[in-house]
């Protein structure tokens, strides 16, 4: 009898431990998902049924599993109770057809009250055994009573095959462990923990910080799935010009030390030879903690922490951020930022030094500027190895040519120029030639060519190369 009292117990908190699993996951996606708030789509409610599936499938499992510590078969009802509203809610966004028409095609779901009637129907059918189940011959006349009505519109409607088969899918946890909450309760299985008698304060107190507890738990989940789902995917860019203000209500850019660095799902699986660091080199991963160092815009002041994605990051360098606070329910709140390759001007900080001086010393508004650095040849690196200073150079002479413009500027100490004020067109940046030297951006030596906007900042970068011999 022991034996059996053990088994049940093991097999008891199994259950309790996986629902409150589910549970934290459902709920971190949740806090994930972005809210449709600017969705001017004709379908902009199927997100929001997304968004509250997503929250009643999370809550629904974490508080029918706690409640089963102490009462089975509250917790099986809860997990009934939830069950239709939840499993609707995910399976009506999903549950239409695509359709073509005119070499056009868009996907077709049922009106939102046709797909409810069809819902009410298959729970009217479905719910009945579980409620009166004591009463099998009651069970069976309210079945077929209700069977004989839903049959023929089920037959007649077409939305049929494309809602019931998805809400039986999103019913079945739900019914299987509201049942198996149900089913142990009324086999007299033993409670996992001792009701203790408290007054309804204490009550209170101990809801609020179940509460509290499946926050901070969640926002923990949901800071590593961010981290573990970071991407080094980037879409078509072709870089992105240097930038003085924001420009989105999302647009993050600061400064960061990285403290530690780590790997993504996708590089773990695919075992990415070129995020290995080299012997010595130290530890890279495309997704990192960072320590903010300076703020320009964009990050909240209460907290210096940061989880960085989307970028190569090797730890204990320091990096100039031009990324995306993410979006979520719950994740706009918190300090996650998107780096970007290639499609931000994110970089190691050492080559930082013109959107640096850009931000620390905004030019005038309306004025155009132009500005960039000079350095000298260099072993050609990828963006995987770990960053290096470059080689600028200090004193170098530009000859700048443009529309009845003709002027020659210097690099200063750190290998920067900076010419501000040129009427719009267009211009060609010459570097002067040493002795053993050809200049230029391409390898060829040519002039580099930039055109001027007003108002507009402009970079263009030079680059010393050896002579060809």
């Amino acid at each position: 009898m022991l034996k059996r009292s053990l088994v049940q117990k093991i097999v008891s908190w199994l259950a309790v431990t996986l629902g409150c699993i589910a549970g934290f996951v459902a709920c971190a996606l949740f806090g994930m998902a972005s809210a449709p708030l600017a969705d001017r789509s004709p379908a902009w409610y199927l997100r929001w049924f997304d968004l509250a599936g997503l929250a009643l499938l999370g809550l629904g499992f974490l508080f029918g599993s706690l409640l089963a510590l102490r009462n089975r078969r509250s917790a099986g009802i809860t997990f009934l109770a939830v069950m239709p509203v939840a499993a609707f809610c995910l399976a009506y966004p999903d549950s239409g057809f695509l359709v073509w028409r005119d070499n056009v095609g868009w996907f077709e779901t049922p009106i939102p009250a046709i797909a409810i009637g069809l819902a009410a129907l298959f729970y009217a059918v479905l719910l009945p055994p579980f409620w009166i189940w004591p009463g099998k011959k009651r069970a069976a006349i309210v079945f077929l009573s209700v069977a004989l009505l839903a049959v023929p519109i089920f037959v007649y409607s077409r939305w049929t095959i494309a809602l019931l088969p998805r809400l039986a899918a999103w019913s079945s946890p739900f019914a299987l462990v509201g049942l198996f909450w149900l089913r142990t309760d009324k086999s007299g299985w033993p409670s996992l923990l001792r009701s203790r008698p408290c007054s309804p304060a204490k009550r209170v107190l101990a809801f609020l910080m179940t509460l509290v507890g499946i926050l901070g738990l969640d926002i923990v989940l949901m800071l590593t799935l961010s981290g573990l789902g970071s991407s080094l995917f980037s879409g078509d860019c072709r870089g992105k010009p240097p930038f003085v203000r924001p420009l989105s209500p999302t647009h993050a850019v600061f400064t960061a030390k990285v403290l530690f660095a780590g790997r993504s799902i996708d590089a773990l699986l695919r075992a990415h030879g070129d995020l290995q660091p080299s012997d010595g080199d130290g530890k890279v991963g495309d997704w990192a903690i960072g320590f903010v160092q300076e703020r320009f815009w964009g990050m909240p002041h209460w907290t210096r922490l940061v989880l960085l994605t989307n970028f190569v990051y090797w730890e204990g360098e320091t990096y100039f951020f031009d990324g995306r606070r993410v979006g979520g329910v719950v994740t706009q709140f918190l300090p996650i930022v998107e780096g970007g390759i290639g499609c931000s001007r994110t970089k190691p900080i050492q080559i930082a030094s013109i959107d640096l001086r850009l931000l620390r010393n905004p030019p005038a508004p309306g004025t155009s500027h132009v500005m960039g650095y000079v350095r000298g040849p260099e072993k050609f690196r990828s963006g995987l190895e770990r960053p290096i200073r470059p080689a600028f150079i200090a004193n170098a002479q530009i000859e700048v040519t443009g529309p009845a413009y003709r002027k020659t500027v210097k690099t200063d100490s750190a290998g920067v120029y900076e010419l501000d004020d040129l009427a719009p067109g267009e211009y060609t940046l010459q570097l002067s030639k040493a002795e053993t030297q050809e200049v230029g951006v391409s390898g060829d030596g040519s002039p580099a060519s930039i055109h001027i906007d007003s108002g507009g900042v402009v970079e263009m970068d030079l680059v010393l190369i050896p002579e060809k011999r």
